[in-house]
């Protein structure tokens, strides 16, 4: 497992914000999961309260990424067919957008949560090709849509995030380095807080807290933690995150750890298009294929 976080770290980032609480939809449908018989029809008309989140959890739902041969028309529909974890997976990721993007729909929120969709998109697929298993998917699923949470609590305060980090970046500074000198704060441990808040998975949680020191994962015992998170780093590097987000194509992370994360999966460069090809195939634009 990664080392625990710091916790005189935590005060320091959490300084003058607040993380939302799990909203009560989310704790009642979990309530009602942990029966011992739960009732799909109660989960379903728990999540219909909200008409947005309900259309947008069906949108996502019948997109290429989850490549269904026939449209699923209702969450009823949705539970059955897709299974209740993994819907209220999906719910949950689609309630924290809604909740921290609190109506703002200006073109970096917009960029941030677009690109955390094709993040999260790309490591489901990702792990569905390396046979890694449906939970595994949907963990990584939840990583890509979770792992930048942190960046939309600052930049509701300020901003001018998008184009410090562009300058910061461009010079071969670090995120957290850039974040601590500028804001005093960083967008992982501001994840981390949401995350553990959410009732997200200690593994997930602790790649969330991680994912921009790769060093600590790398030493990380537990394989599944090391799993997670050079899943997410790939699907980062497909994805062209940083050039999406901040203009930015350096990728000084993988450029220095790239390898080891293919080692992780036990990948090489030579199979890489055929996994774009693979990603394409399902919606999702990448590194080989734009």
């Amino acid at each position: 497992m990664v080392k625990p976080i710091d916790m005189s770290l935590v005060e320091n980032a959490l300084a003058g914000f607040t993380i939302p609480p799990q909203p009560d939809v989310l704790l009642r449908i979990k309530q009602e999961i942990e029966l011992e018989d739960p009732d799909i029809n109660t989960i379903a008309a728990l999540i219909n309260m909200d008409i947005g989140i309900a259309g947008f959890t069906l949108k996502v739902v019948n997109s290429a990424y989850f490549g269904l041969r026939r449209k699923i028309s209702s969450i009823e529909h949705a539970c059955k067919f897709l299974g209740l974890n993994r819907v209220i997976k999906l719910v949950t990721s689609v309630v924290l957008r809604f909740t921290l993007s609190d109506g703002r729909s200006d073109p970096f929120t917009l960029k941030l949560w677009n690109s955390a969709m094709n993040v999260g998109s790309a490591a489901m697929l990702i792990a569905q090709q390396l046979r890694l298993g449906s939970d595994c998917a949907d963990d990584c699923y939840s990583l890509g849509l979770f792992h930048n949470a942190g960046i939309s609590l600052i930049q509701a305060q300020f901003p001018d995030y998008a184009k410090v980090l562009k300058v910061g970046l461009s010079n071969q500074m670090l995120y957290t380095e850039i974040e601590q000198r500028y804001f005093h704060t960083n967008h992982e441990t501001l994840g981390y807080l949401i995350a553990q808040a959410w009732g997200l998975a200690p593994e997930i949680i602790n790649v969330i807290a991680n994912h921009h020191n790769p060093d600590a994962v790398l030493l990380s015992t537990d394989l599944y933690e090391k799993r997670l998170f050079a899943i997410l780093k790939l699907a980062e590097h497909l994805t062209g995150e940083e050039a999406s987000l901040f203009d930015v194509t350096l990728e000084q992370e993988w450029q220095q750890y790239g390898e080891a994360v293919l080692d992780i999966l036990e990948l090489d460069e030579m199979q890489m298009p055929d996994l774009g090809d693979y990603l394409l195939q399902n919606g999702v634009e990448n590194h080989y294929h734009r």
